[in-house]
């Protein structure tokens, strides 16, 4: 089965702390017809105590146009992503020339040639580098591109794979949107981006003795009329955040279902599971999957605190979580984790995994 040998993460420079992004939110929305002050709430709810953004705090109180907060997408996009791939290459003893196929996932900025090309360039790819740019995947484009990844590896065993995850959630703040659903984003997305190295059952690599996971299967699941769960309104300003606060009770009544979808075909149970690695999304989310999978405190460790140290990047949020979970003293040779996603569409992916 293919294997994760790696996984490195990248944050930009500027941390903000909860508590000072809150108090720029009471202002930003001071106009605003509901009851910001009761809002606020919110904030500490999210149980984030500090993020990482690629502009400062200054940037978020003017209006911005579309194509200048694009700019600054490629440009420091470019820039983080670069630096992430290249300390998972040196993580996993492989170089860049040595990398087969590149999927780059990213929902939070577009660009043609998309950023994989501009990173072709910086991190001198070899020529016949496959690239597989996914786009609109939203917070489960980060377990789709492991799933996907691990598909060609299962073709072609020899090989290496690059997932990298790109996002910058703050460019998409819209200053003069007002609603509820750009005050709760304003509370919970931040920016950062991970680098996975994937490598085929019969790749040296395998043989390393590293942390990582064994993939031992994959699964996807969308549901039915759900389309307006979760995604992007596309506005002259940018992409318009949209999300139904019924998330979290989706994932109550579906989450299990789905993950037994996975799970039954490999004769395993949820008591098989030691560590569930999921993207955190909120604390009301993850209160949802405990919920649903009757999880102990314990086995949603590095979910937490990735969510309170970094808070929501979207599709590389996962990367964060997988890391932590790699780099901790949990981490045993042998026991199973599950990692999953939900994004738009509304959909879950999902990963089952054996540690190396």
């Amino acid at each position: 089965m293919p294997s994760i040998v790696a996984v490195r993460t990248a944050s930009p420079p500027y941390k903000f702390d909860q508590n000072d992004v809150r108090r720029l939110a009471g202002r930003l929305f001071s106009d605003a017809s509901f009851d910001v002050a009761q809002m606020q709430a919110v904030f500490a709810n999210t149980t984030i105590r500090e993020r990482y953004f690629c502009v400062d705090m200054d940037w978020f109180e003017e209006d911005r146009g579309f194509a200048q907060k694009n700019r600054i997408y490629q440009e420091k996009g470019v820039e983080l992503a670069e630096r992430a791939i290249s300390d998972v290459c040196r993580s996993a003893g492989i170089s860049p020339q040595e990398v087969d196929h590149i999927f780059f996932i990213s929902s939070t900025g577009v660009a043609t040639p998309s950023l994989d090309a501009h990173l072709f360039n910086r991190l001198k790819f070899k020529e016949s580098i496959l690239r597989t740019p996914i786009w609109g995947l939203g917070c489960g484009g980060g377990i789709a591109g492991i799933g996907r990844a691990s598909d060609w590896l299962k073709a072609y065993p020899d090989k290496t794979a690059l997932i990298v995850c790109l996002e910058l959630c703050g460019l998409t703040f819209i200053r003069n949107d007002l609603s509820k659903s750009n005050f709760i984003a304003a509370s919970l997305f931040a920016d950062g981006c991970g680098a996975v190295i994937m490598v085929g059952d019969r790749h040296a690599g395998t043989q390393n003795p590293v942390h990582g996971l064994s993939i031992e299967g994959t699964g996807s699941v969308t549901w039915q009329d759900s389309l307006d769960v979760m995604g992007w309104e596309i506005a002259d300003e940018g992409f318009k955040v949209l999300f139904s606060k019924s998330i979290p009770d989706i994932v109550r009544q579906s989450a299990r279902s789905a993950v037994m979808q996975l799970l039954e075909p490999h004769g395993l149970s949820l008591k098989d599971i030691r560590y569930f690695l999921a993207h955190p999304g909120g604390a009301k989310v993850i209160e949802a999957y405990q919920q649903a999978l009757n999880l102990e405190e314990w086995q949603l460790k590095s979910m937490r605190e990735v969510l309170a140290a970094f808070g929501n990047m979207s599709s590389a949020t996962v990367l964060f979580v997988i890391e932590h979970f790699l780099r901790s003293s949990d981490y045993r040779k042998g026991d199973r984790v599950l990692s999953t996603a939900l994004g738009p569409g509304f959909f879950s992916e999902m990963v089952l995994a054996r540690c190396l």
